[in-house]
């Protein structure tokens, strides 16, 4: 009698509601990239919301079986097996921020373990992608950059609207950022990391906190705080940025755009903490999200907040503050 109740539960599986919305989530990127391939970046919420609610891995594990192979289905039809399996490579994250959760890990542990994570996924999927295409996907994303700015080259080169002297300008300015941008490439590639696993981290613990919170796996993100002894990344990127030389410098950059992106998500915690404390309207939220993300300087501002946080304890003085007053 048993047995075949289970045959039923996983036949029906494949019309499941979680089953189809995890299809859905998987295969609308791959249906409509133009638009929706975004999405492929945060595919490991579907996985750690579902693993979350649920609290049956073998369930939840089932649900996601069953649904990837719908949107594989699909993805088959419209010839995009590709994209469907690099849209895989995110499973791994999605379930080790639900393990890390369930251990009662902190953000930052669980953060960090979802980069190395990531970062190996992502790595093998590349890596197998250009055995089988014979190519090396590094040498080539060079390459497509290096051919890009030469387009941008000859662009400028072929309007008449600019003056010479302009044009030299930027010509100089370009030719610059084509020489320097692969020594700072593997820095960028390594942000890229970091940027999607704290996307998919914070979205998945506010959709549990909005929707079931006696789930969440952690605090709001405005109380998470990185460790002091972070800070010797920032003083490591800076002595090797002035004092190295050759590789060792390239080294330092990267390490700065590491550490920059690292302290901007903890300054925007404290700002965010900030606006939850003056009680900022949304709408004005809005406006100072949309302000911070056009300036440049608004983005490197968190960042230094970021690191002053360390020190000054933003959020503390700010709550000290309120209390005497």
């Amino acid at each position: 009698m048993v047995q075949p109740d289970s045959g039923r539960q996983r036949g029906s599986a494949f019309t499941a509601v979680p089953s189809l919305l995890i299809a859905a989530a998987f295969f609308i990127p791959v249906a409509i990239p133009s638009l929706f391939g975004w999405m492929n970046g945060l595919l490991a919420v579907p996985v750690f919301f579902l693993f979350k609610t649920l609290n049956d891995e073998k369930q939840a594990t089932l649900y996601i079986r069953n649904g990837l192979i719908l949107a594989a289905a699909g993805a088959l039809f419209l010839n995009q097996l590709l994209l469907i399996v690099f849209g895989m490579a995110m499973l791994p994250l999605g379930f080790g921020l639900y393990r890390s959760a369930q251990r009662l890990e902190d953000p930052v542990t669980a953060a960090a373990k979802g980069i190395i994570t990531l970062g190996l996924s992502w790595v093998v999927f590349w890596g197998v992608y250009g055995l089988l295409a014979g190519i090396n996907p590094y040498t080539s994303l060079l390459t497509m950059l290096d051919n890009s700015f030469g387009q941008i080259i000859e662009i400028y080169r072929k309007s008449s609207e600019l003056p010479a002297d302009v044009l030299y300008q930027l010509e100089q300015i370009i030719t610059g950022i084509q020489d320097f941008l692969p020594r700072i490439l593997p820095g960028l590639l390594a942000g890229s990391v970091i940027i999607t696993v704290w996307l998919n981290q914070v979205i998945g613990n506010n959709l549990l906190l909005r929707l079931k919170p006696d789930l969440a796996a952690w605090p709001r993100y405005s109380r998470w705080q990185l460790p002091e002894k972070l800070v010797w990344l920032v003083i490591l990127a800076a002595i090797l940025s002035f004092v190295g030389s050759g590789t060792i410098k390239d080294a330092g950059y990267c390490l700065v755009i590491v550490s920059l992106i690292i302290y901007f998500f903890q300054g925007m915690a404290v700002f965010i903490h900030l606006l939850d404390r003056w009680k900022v309207p949304g709408y004005l939220r809005i406006v100072l999200y949309v302000i911070l993300a056009v300036q440049s300087y608004g983005l490197l501002l968190l960042a230094v907040i970021g690191i002053g946080d360390i020190w000054i304890d933003f959020r503390k003085l700010a709550g000290d503050k309120e209390t005497n007053n």
